[in-house]
This record gives C-alpha cells, structure tokens and sequence, in this order.
C-alpha cells in the first residue's frame, strides 16, 4: 500500500477523522487547535482554533454541520464545521479519552478519565445523564444501535455493556491484562473486539459474551481498532509503531504497514486510524507528528 505523507502538526497527534459526506478529515493532538484536511488533494485547509489543551477526542454530528473535540482539561468543544466557529463548551471535569454519536438519540456520549461517562444532546446542547462505568479511565466506547448496546473499555481491564435506552448495566467482564485501549462491535453485531496494553486482540460472542478467539496481535499497546465502513477488514494501530489490517472473518493478517515493511511507515507510536467514507484510504496518526495517507485496494 502507498502512503502519502502529510506534515504540518508540531507536536505528537492523538486523534484522526474523516468526514461521512466529504473529502476532508481532520487530526488533533498536543498542538492546541484540529487541523483540517482535504483528502482529495491531500493538502492542509484550515486550522479550528480556541483550544487550549491537548485533544484526545473528535466526532463529527453531519446534521448538525458540527465537530467535537474532547481535551484533557475535560473541556468539551463544539465547532462549526463552515466558519470553525466554537458554538459550545462544556467542562465534564476530567480528561476525555473518546466521543461517540448516537444518531437516533442525537445524544454524543463522552468518556472521561475518572470513568465517568456523560450523555449529551446535541439538540438542547445540554448534559442529560452521567454515570460511572468503574473508578478508572474509560478509553474507548462503542455503540450498535440495532442492538441497542454500548460497550466500555476500561484501564481496570473491564469491559462493560450498558442497554442504550436508560444505560442500565447488562453485563461485565474481564478483557485483556493491563487494561483495555480499544473497543469495536462488529458491523452486524455478532461479535466484539478488544484490544489492550497487552498487545492482544480478544474477540467475543456479544450474546454471552464468551471469548471467541485471543491473540497476540502487536509487539506493544493497542490504542484503536476501526472497522473498513463496508469491506470485511479492520485496522489497528500500536505503540509498536505499526498499522494492521485484519480480516474479519478469521483475524488473519491481511497487511502490515510499518517502517520495515513500507518505507513511508510511522517512527514512533501510532495512536489513531481512520477510514475515509468510501473505503478507499486509511489515514494514521501517531507521535511522529505525521499523517498517513495509505491507498487502499483490497485483493
């Protein structure tokens, strides 16, 4: 797979994007500000300003033309995606470490590092519930509406499932050693995949959430797991400075794209992958300072 390479971030980048109806993504990290990019032309557009703190976080709410970010000081940011205006700010009171929209509801979930998690509507603008999901940092969560569920991903190793409708805990249990970085539900919600600060991938039943399969997946920490938006592969990105692309049907290695398999690999950590609407690339982030622009073409 080929990469571009994009420069322009000063400082390690934590989160990447892409837009659901445009050719753009955006990335953000310790530089103070989120970065939009034009990923026909594959050059930088503008910069979202305001932003005092390092953001781990952003999700994109397409109805309502807005961008979140989520900082470390707990700040809670929304932009608007024509004039990068901030529209919004809410203090949750510690870092936030994921943001995920759930289109029904039009509410946006929001973990943070004391494992709070807060529910906001993005209609009224207004916090509508909180809740703990353990006493440790919630790095990931995960939603499937058809089934009606979110799942959490814990430093305390737990993984916890919560009905979407009152957030009512439905089940808890043990995931991978360390604590766990990363959480995704497979596309038709047969299964759920985790992975953790030790380096494997765990994949469960999410009907009685039995482990299906484990495995070492990467030499250090899984930070992110994305599923391809209508092919059956998924990428992860570690610590160990690579990117995997996995096949979901068995979890077998499709690629590996790193500094000894592709010369324009990641240097240091990768901390987040995206896959842009179409399917077409895959865009990695990680302490480097530089975005990967892989071209993708499934065999």
């Amino acid at each position: 797979m080929k990469a571009t390479t994009l420069s322009g971030h000063n400082n390690p980048i934590y989160t990447c994007i892409t837009h659901p109806g445009l050719p753009l993504f955006y990335t953000a990290g310790n530089d103070k500000g989120v970065v939009e990019w034009d990923l026909e032309h594959k050059v930088h557009r503008r910069v979202f300003k305001n932003v005092q703190r390092t953001v781990y976080a952003l999700e994109i709410i397409p109805a309502l033309n807005l961008l979140y970010a989520g900082c470390n000081d707990g700040n809670l940011l929304a932009f608007d995606l024509e004039s990068t205006e901030t529209k919004a700010l809410h203090h949750l009171g510690s870092a936030i470490f994921d943001l995920k929209y759930i289109p029904l509801k039009e509410e946006l979930i929001c973990a943070t590092d004391k494992g709070d998690i807060f529910i906001l509507s993005v209609t009224d603008n207004q916090i509508v519930h909180q809740f703990s999901s353990g006493a440790e940092k919630v790095r990931s969560v995960a939603i499937h509406e058809k089934l009606n569920l979110l799942a959490t991903a814990s430093n305390d190793q737990q993984v916890r499932l919560y009905n979407l409708d009152d957030f009512t805990l439905i089940q808890q249990f043990k995931a991978n050693d360390y604590g766990v970085g990363s959480i995704c539900f497979l596309p038709d919600g047969t299964q759920l995949i985790t992975g953790g600060r030790d380096a494997h991938l765990n994949i469960y039943n999410v009907f009685d959430c039995s482990l299906i399969n484990r495995f070492a997946a990467h030499l250090f920490a899984i930070y992110h797991i994305e599923f391809h938006p209508h092919l059956p592969f998924f990428a992860t990105a570690s610590r160990d400075k690579s990117v995997k692309i996995w096949r979901a049907e068995d979890a077998s290695l499709y690629k590996m794209l790193s500094i000894d398999k592709a010369r324009e690999g990641h240097i240091l950590s990768v901390n987040d992958v995206a896959w842009s609407a179409d399917g077409k690339h895959l865009i990695s982030v990680g302490d480097d300072k530089m975005v990967k622009i892989w071209d993708f073409e499934a065999i």
